[in-house]
């Protein structure tokens, strides 16, 4: 036997703001973790040039 169906009145419904609030706090979590492992990994950046140069012959 299928589950029953709830009527729209009692389905959970998200409203627009709270759609908005979550995409904005998923963002700006996502902008701190980018910008904390940018701070992490500063340092140990190399670009193809000094990975060539750094080979020993």
């Amino acid at each position: 036997m299928p589950p029953k169906r709830m009527s729209t009145s009692e389905a959970l419904t998200m409203t627009q703001a709270a759609i908005r609030k979550f995409v904005a706090d998923s963002v700006t979590a996502a902008l701190e973790a980018q910008a904390a492992t940018m701070a992490n990994t500063s340092g140990n950046r190399y670009n193809k040039k000094d990975k060539i140069q750094a080979k020993p012959d």
